[in-house]
């Protein structure tokens, strides 16, 4: 992998006594979950113009962006509490609406109307009153 990054980046051609030294390191990203391309982004992503010293930098950067090893991950979020995701839509909804793991759209019924609240006619006037003059250049 580490012989390759010159064809896909010029400035970070190494020898094979270079690919050799820094291949241990290059090593531990994999160990620690990364795939190829995102080992590829981490080398290549943002580079100097020009690059003086490809196998320093390729080694600098192996070392400052090496991912976290898989144990220090923290566990993934647990869901909310008393909600579940439809199984075809995955719409969160709580458990009594979701009837055979699916919501009420996805087994055929109609969606739910919903009406926004209603505003007073006292807020309709001002806002209408606010409109107008907006409009009137006051």
């Amino acid at each position: 992998m580490l012989a390759s990054i010159g064809r896909r980046c010029a400035a970070l051609s190494l020898s094979a006594a270079e690919c050799a030294e820094l291949e241990p390191l290059a090593a531990e990203w994999f160990v620690r979950g990364a795939g190829e391309e995102e080992l590829l982004r981490a080398l290549t992503g943002g580079l100097p113009v020009p690059v003086h010293h490809p196998a320093g930098l390729v080694r600098s950067r192996l070392v400052a962006k090496l991912p976290p090893e898989l144990a220090d991950l923290p566990p993934a979020s647990a869901p909310a509490v008393g909600m579940v995701e439809c199984a075809t839509c995955r719409t969160p909804g709580r458990p009594e609406a979701l009837r055979d793991g699916e919501c009420g759209v996805c087994r055929g019924e109609p969606a739910p109307v919903r009406h926004p609240a209603a505003l007073p006619p006292e807020r309709v006037r001002a806002l209408a009153a606010g409109v107008r003059s907006a409009a009137a250049g006051e």
